[in-house]
């Protein structure tokens, strides 16, 4: 963003001149997008839980309209015959859908596995792709993928919407401002207690009448057909990359594109699976991973710590949509629509005055035992992390706006988080050179 880079040149140098910036540049790119003429046609392969999150923020755009949908669970499909009507195209074969001449581009919202081989077939039949992360399932898979968006020039777009939100655009300007000195430590963490997995019951519906077991499973290994499986993928390493793979990428992602990050130099996971030894998960349901980024531009050298436990008895903390920066003159806790920065001294009136012009917001302030404590909040009317996205996505085919978590993004953190699956598995720290990708 222009308004960023000239925010930050203004900070180095001491600046007052902060009403020459043009203002609310927050609320212009955080606005929501208004009704546009040429709708992009837009289909849906999986449309389960985050597949129809994905498809309510698309069509808020007012950019989009829904022509088609591919689920292998034949109540899906009834459902949005049922929500969008008979016109829209539904199968059980993504095939279908993206050899369709009804389609201009595609949210991919399957199971982890089936991520790179729908979007390597998707972008050869030139479609557009907004594929939720992770992007890849094997770190491997990356390069392939690459290649072919290049070959093929369509747009694509990594589903980590965290990057969209206003707190972490805000995080970002403050950290490249120093105003928490070098970052060395990042935090999140993800806990919820035991059983509550369970209350994820499976359809009475479910057979293999209803559900397409064949198309769910494709270049996963070849099983008899098991409901439980189907619906919840996530705890089984078959089609999922666990809890790095499902949690940790949110937070990864967001500290990438705060940090300017490229990847980690080293990575560490311990955890283990102890509680769910019935038979319903194969994937560990504790984790703690640390991974060590090299310094960038002078932000510091820094250990990102990301802790996920699904039998904790007490706490229930879900932090994909937050974490904690401290540095060596302050702390900042990060969330989508929030921001806590704390202090040793209060924020220069130049620099703070920088922030108002930009439309941050006037935020809260407090002084605790020789903490200067400033909580910002998301102004009024600015739209949401999701819709931003997706809105970003859209306006990308139309005209080329440049995205903000384009593939090769999209790999890294991907990267990064299948790297702690990898530590986990090996039981050793791995040390990785992100220029290999």
């Amino acid at each position: 963003m222009h308004n960023r880079r000239s925010f930050i040149k203004n900070l180095a140098m001491g600046a007052t001149a902060f009403s020459l910036l043009p203002k609310m540049s927050f609320a212009k790119h955080f606005s929501e997008a208004k009704q546009n003429e040429e709708l992009i046609r837009l289909a849906v392969i999986g449309k389960g839980r985050m597949g129809t999150t994905n498809l309510k923020a698309s069509l808020t755009t007012k950019m989009s309209q829904l022509t088609a949908v591919c689920d292998v669970y034949e109540k899906r499909l009834q459902e949005t015959i049922d929500e969008y009507g008979k016109e829209i195209l539904i199968s059980r074969n993504y095939r279908d859908i993206i050899h369709s001449d009804k389609v201009d581009a595609v949210i991919i919202a399957t199971p982890d596995h089936l991520h790179q081989k729908i979007a390597l077939e998707a972008m050869k039949a030139g479609k557009h792709i907004y594929c939720e992360k992770p992007i890849i399932y094997r770190i491997a898979e990356g390069k392939e993928l690459i290649r072919a968006q290049k070959e093929n020039k369509v747009i694509f777009q990594t589903g980590s919407q965290g990057v969209s939100a206003w707190g972490t655009e805000l995080a970002r300007l403050i950290t490249e401002s120093g105003l928490i000195g070098p970052v060395n430590l990042i935090e999140g963490e993800f806990t919820i207690a035991p059983n509550d997995l369970k209350s994820f019951v499976t359809p009475k519906d479910a057979n293999e009448s209803t559900i397409a077991w064949d198309r769910f499973l494709e270049n996963a290994p070849k099983r008899p057909f098991d409901a439980q499986r189907f619906f919840q993928w996530r705890g089984w390493q078959d089609y999922s990359s666990g809890l790095a793979g499902d949690l940790f990428v949110h937070v990864i992602a967001s500290v990438h594109y705060i940090m300017q990050a490229q990847g980690p130099e080293r990575v560490y996971s311990t955890g283990g699976l102890n509680y769910y030894r019935d038979g319903t998960r194969d994937l560990p349901e504790v984790m703690l991973s640390y991974l060590d980024y090299p310094n960038m531009g002078n932000k510091g050298a820094f250990t990102l710590a990301l802790r996920a436990n699904l039998v904790d008895g007490i706490s229930k903390k879900w932090s994909s949509t937050d974490f904690t920066m401290i540095g060596t003159k302050g702390t900042m806790r990060v969330e989508w629509n929030t921001i806590t920065l704390k202090t040793r001294t209060r924020i220069p009136n130049e620099l703070f005055k920088g922030l108002m012009s930009l439309g941050v917001g006037e935020p809260k302030k407090t002084v605790v035992q020789n903490q200067h404590i400033y909580e910002f909040s998301k102004v009024k009317g600015l739209g949401s992390a999701h819709v931003n996205h997706h809105k970003n996505f859209l306006q990308a085919i139309k005209n080329g706006e440049k995205l903000r978590a384009d593939i090769d993004f999209g790999i890294k953190s991907a990267t990064a988080a299948l790297l702690c699956n990898e530590s986990y598995l090996q039981k050793s720290a791995i040390k990785w050179n992100s220029k290999q990708i």
